[in-house]
């Protein structure tokens, strides 16, 4: 579930850009990723918004292999990130 929510916010926004997908995705930063979401889920925001910012913030690459190092980056930083680990993994 968790997966294809990320992916379909990452279609998402590169349906709502004008620019190419090669000018709006970042490098795989899955620690930044981590703690973006974290920020961003304390803040009220959903989930989706959350890995937006991750988007915005060009700490995620388009790939499945990254959402999966985001997914292992949490699971690592779960006691300082709860929001970010329970949004990845529980759902």
């Amino acid at each position: 579930m968790t997966l294809l929510l990320l992916s379909s916010a990452a279609h998402l926004l590169a349906a709502e850009t004008s620019q190419s997908p090669k000018q709006w995705i970042g490098r795989c930063e899955p620690v930044n990723a981590v703690v973006i979401m974290n920020q961003a889920l304390s803040e009220g925001r959903t989930d989706a918004e959350a890995f937006a910012a991750v988007v915005e913030a060009r700490s995620f690459d388009g790939s499945k292999a990254c959402i999966d190092f985001m997914r292992e980056a949490s699971m690592n930083m779960r006691e300082g990130y709860p929001k970010t680990f329970k949004s990845l993994w529980m759902d």
